[in-house]
């Protein structure tokens, strides 16, 4: 055994070292959120009164498809901190892992890394452990830092054993979704790929603990998103899900070692399909082209997120009637407009978030080419930077106008369906394409990015970063107005509960196209990488 990881104690501060910047920014913001979320609550919910009406909000069937089953005690303010933040945090240190493993797994040997690594004097899986190690320490850090910013920060109602468990849940989740990388980069021969499968699985996971904390349980045991909420933390403490997580990432693990060690470099085990012997018109176009290459991804993205609206379009019947019967959840209601109306509005803007991720994926893989040094082949022959810049903006753009149409009457079909007071097609479809713009004004910053400043493209995901603590941590954190100003999507007219602002609209649409030419123009002139 000692052969197949001989020098793995040499490669793994290389890899440190390669990737210790975006881990860095990665532990400093998911500590900075989480240490400030924290401090404010005690502030938030200062008696027994507004505890209540916080406990009765978390009773309908659409906060628990949201946010996981509540723990029936929020005397400490401990339990409804964790009940609101944790399963949000999972999936953000389950992203930061997923990107990091995908990266030192299939990355780095579809660039062919691994195979000049591997012709030095080094053990089979020696990459494959320090990989796993870089990983390890990564989430060991977290949970070590989050422990000891909440221990200093002496908050009333988060006691030393909830801290500790919540640090580990989180770190242990992260675990989780690194070895279920490796495990997923095997079947595949790209980082693409595998990130999509594991992606993929979030997914999965999440809608299988909403379907289960509404209908049947026994889905969310299935689910390691449903394990978190059942460890009651601040409560009861339980530290079962918390080895369940270790437990399932080590199996994964166990397997990733041992299909590295049978796998040839640079095959996947799934079959790769045989493509048609004559090219479509379509496909012999450059936008084609681009698009039958991301087929998967938007295929992926496109079905996670209409199923997530099925999910929740499946409840709100129950979330009327649920509010309808409780007085004095009515009197805690603040926002304009109904209950239904409130939540669609709030969803609808969360759902923007998550449709601005593909769109920048898909633009980024014009960076991503470049890198591989790819891009100067395409150059060799008779095409231009700005045909090929086109050729990359067209998905993009697709993605950003199609799917907020899609999620809508996805939303809206089924909404009716099962509730009679659902809300107009007019205003479902209005609530979600007024979106578009900012979505919209998010790529062409990431344009500006590629044409002017192409190491810097990873700051756009700042936007999104930010986007969500604004809209979903904002009012927690009683962020003043200028700086929720700096997100794109709070200039966005929130409809249909207030009038529809045609002059922002355009304001964000006309600084989108000023982006996008100002990006083309820097790319036109800029050195390629090669």
């Amino acid at each position: 055994m000692r052969k197949h990881i001989k020098g793995t104690g040499i490669l793994f501060p290389i890899l440190l070292r390669q990737h210790r910047l975006r881990l860095l920014l990665w532990l400093a913001g998911l500590v900075l959120v989480t240490c400030s979320v924290a401090y404010a609550y005690p502030d938030m919910y200062p008696d027994q009164a507004s505890r209540e009406a916080y406990a009765m909000t978390m009773e309908n069937p659409a906060m628990i498809a949201m946010l996981g089953i509540g723990y029936d005690h929020y005397q400490k303010i401990g339990s409804m901190f964790a009940l609101e933040m944790l399963l949000f945090s999972a999936i953000a240190v389950a992203i930061m892992n997923i990107l990091l493993m995908s990266k030192l797994t299939r990355d780095d040997e579809e660039n062919g890394i691994l195979e000049l690594v591997q012709s030095r004097s080094v053990g089979r899986l020696s990459y494959l452990a320090a990989s796993f190690m870089v990983m390890l320490l990564v989430n060991i850090l977290l949970i070590i830092l989050l422990t000891a910013a909440m221990t200093a920060m002496q908050i009333d109602g988060f006691d030393f054993s909830g801290i500790v468990l919540y640090s580990s849940l989180l770190g242990c989740f992260g675990f989780l979704a690194g070895t279920l990388t490796a495990f997923f980069a095997h079947f595949v021969t790209s980082s693409r790929g595998a990130g999509i499968l594991s992606f993929g699985a979030l997914f999965f996971f999440y809608i299988l603990r909403a379907v289960g904390d509404v209908e049947a349980a026994f889905l969310s045991w299935i689910s390691p998103l449903g394990w978190l909420s059942r460890a009651y933390v601040f409560v009861e403490n339980s530290w079962t899900p918390a080895g369940l997580l270790l437990v399932s990432g080590i199996g994964f693990g166990i397997i990733a070692f041992i299909m590295q060690a049978k796998r040839d470099i640079g095959d996947g085990l799934l079959p790769e399909r045989a493509g048609s012997v004559y090219a479509s018109a379509f496909l012999k176009t450059k936008a084609g082209l681009v698009i039958r290459l991301q087929k998967t991804m938007i295929l992926m993205w496109v079905l996670g997120i209409l199923l997530l609206h099925i999910v929740f379009a499946l409840i709100l019947g129950d979330l009327e009637t649920f509010f309808l019967e409780n007085e004095a959840m009515q009197a805690f209601l603040t926002g304009e407009g109904n209950v239904m109306e409130q939540f669609i509005v709030l969803l609808m803007a969360i759902m923007a978030l998550f449709i601005t991720a593909p769109v920048i994926i898909s633009f980024l893989r014009l960076r991503g080419e470049e890198k591989a040094n790819r891009t100067e082949l395409l150059f060799s022959r008779a095409v231009s930077r700005m045909q090929l810049l086109r050729a990359y903006l067209v998905p993009s753009i697709i993605i950003a106008v199609l799917l907020p149409i899609l999620q809508a009457l996805v939303l809206w079909s089924v909404g009716a369906a099962v509730s009679e007071d659902m809300m107009t097609l007019t205003d479902v479809l209005g609530a979600s394409v007024v979106y578009i713009p900012a979505i919209l004004l998010v790529l062409g910053f990431t344009v500006l990015l590629i044409g002017w400043i192409p190491k810097a493209t990873s700051l756009v995901w700042l936007f999104l970063v930010y986007g969500f603590v604004v809209i979903y941590l904002g009012d927690i954190l009683e962020l003043p107005n200028w700086l929720r100003n700096l997100s794109v999507y709070e200039h966005v007219p929130v409809y249909p509960s207030e009038e529809l602002s045609y002059a922002a609209i355009l304001i964000l649409c006309g600084i989108s196209v000023l982006l996008v030419l100002i990006g083309a123009l820097g790319y036109k002139r800029r050195d390629i990488e090669g």
